[in-house]
């Protein structure tokens, strides 16, 4: 059996998003980590759209998944992820999250709610979906 959650965070770290849109259930909603409207997206096609330019302006870009916990029933996971950025003309930014996903009858992913320790650094305010989304 296939584990979408693990392909869904190798999809994001490998930039394959044909590997990550197969992962998700067409409502998908995505919380981001301002934990408000803008940085919310709502949609498979909405959230692939951001996603990927969103990791496309970077310099840099890598995921390291520590862990991924399933509940009993196989439809939550709790997942540990650490995110390297390098915006464009900026230094490096390390950011901590752990990410709640739930998964539907069919087995897709419906949500991802990130829950992020502050780093030192923050990141650009331009990375909301919002944002991104504005230049399409």
């Amino acid at each position: 059996m296939a584990d979408v959650i693990a392909d869904f965070w190798t999809g994001i770290d490998s930039h394959n998003w044909d590997l990550v849109a197969s992962t998700l259930a067409d409502d998908f909603i995505r919380i981001g980590m301002r934990d408000d409207e803008a940085d919310t997206s709502r949609g498979k096609d909405t959230y692939m759209s951001f996603v990927s330019q969103v990791v496309g302006k970077m310099d840099h870009h890598d995921l390291r998944t520590d862990r991924i916990i399933y509940s009993a029933d196989g439809r939550t996971a709790y997942i540990e992820t650490v995110e390297t950025i390098r915006p464009p003309g900026e230094d490096t930014v390390v950011m901590r999250f752990l990410n709640l996903m739930e998964l539907n009858e069919q087995g897709l992913i419906t949500k991802l709610d990130i829950f992020w320790k502050t780093p030192p650094k923050m990141p650009p305010e331009w990375i909301a979906v919002e944002t991104v989304l504005e230049g399409d």
